[in-house]
């Protein structure tokens, strides 16, 4: 009984969250519709980008039939796959954390903190750049044009842990951006640490073993852009051994948790507009 009620809560506020974000989300669509010109001009320019990236990697593949052991449809997944992460991040967490640091500077952030509902969850999806869902939908076409060239190579088992690998790669990358927002409970402006992080996630185009030891190692752990992009190209690809799976579900698992530890010990330092 005492179980059946627990499933019953849970489920009841996963709802209640779902119905938060989908206002959310409207809010911001609307807003984004008042400037359809600005739209047009993302999609293209998105287009043009990621245009831009495979004309590279096909460039490289004419001097050579693979790179480092990576074919062309895997790295044409793999680009797909870097777009997908990269459009996730900016359509949710990016405008989302960048509005955090604003409410932190100016001590603002008690009008959320005061809401009943999880003030992480609120602040992580508050706020949405819906003008990205470019990015999220060229990253789309591009790994169906990979999946369609490795079309032999696909199993069910493969596009499972896809799926799998991709949510942990992006909740990777969530994981890392909160505890560095987080640090603005301590520091005035963390916006040059951001800058950091941002350009490290260029590397993310391609995949994190052909860099040398050092750059691999940071790509891997300090900005897991590497694994994030790369552990899921690898899962569709069929070249993902057993152990490199559990490794992400349990890594993502820590990550995640020791953000929120993290983001807890800010909250308790954070002085308010009201203090």
């Amino acid at each position: 009984m005492a179980a059946r009620r627990a499933r019953v809560l849970s489920g009841g506020r996963v709802r209640r969250y779902a119905r938060i974000i989908g206002t959310f989300v409207a809010a911001e669509a609307k807003n984004e519709m008042a400037y359809r010109l600005n739209l047009a001009l993302s999609v293209f320019e998105s287009f043009l980008v990621i245009g831009t990236s495979l004309g590279a990697v096909l460039v490289l593949f004419t001097h050579s039939t693979s790179l480092n052991g990576w074919t062309l449809p895997q790295m044409v997944t793999l680009t797909g796959v870097y777009y997908l992460i990269q459009g996730g991040v900016s359509i949710v967490f990016q405008p989302s954390f960048e509005k955090l640091m604003e409410h932190v500077r100016m001590g603002t952030l008690d009008f959320t903190l005061l809401k009943p509902a999880n003030a992480q969850i609120l602040l992580s999806t508050r706020h949405f750049a819906l003008i990205r869902g470019a990015d999220l939908v060229m990253g789309f076409t591009v790994v169906a044009v990979g999946l369609y060239m490795l079309s032999a190579s696909v199993t069910a088992l493969s596009l499972v842990t896809f799926i799998v690998t991709l949510f942990c790669g992006l909740m990777c990358v969530y994981a890392l951006m909160l505890s560095l927002v987080t640090l603005s409970f301590w520091f005035v402006r963390i916006d040059n640490i951001m800058a950091i992080f941002y350009a490290f996630t260029d590397a993310g185009r391609f995949p994190v073993d052909l860099y040398p030891g050092w750059l691999r190692f940071t790509l891997t752990t300090v900005v897991p852009i590497g694994i994030a992009v790369t552990v899921p190209a690898e899962a569709i690809s069929g070249r993902m051994s057993y152990e490199t799976f559990v490794g992400m579900l349990i890594g993502t698992v820590l990550a995640v948790g020791a953000a929120s530890w993290f983001w807890r010990i800010g909250l308790r330092n954070y002085t308010g507009a009201s203090a």
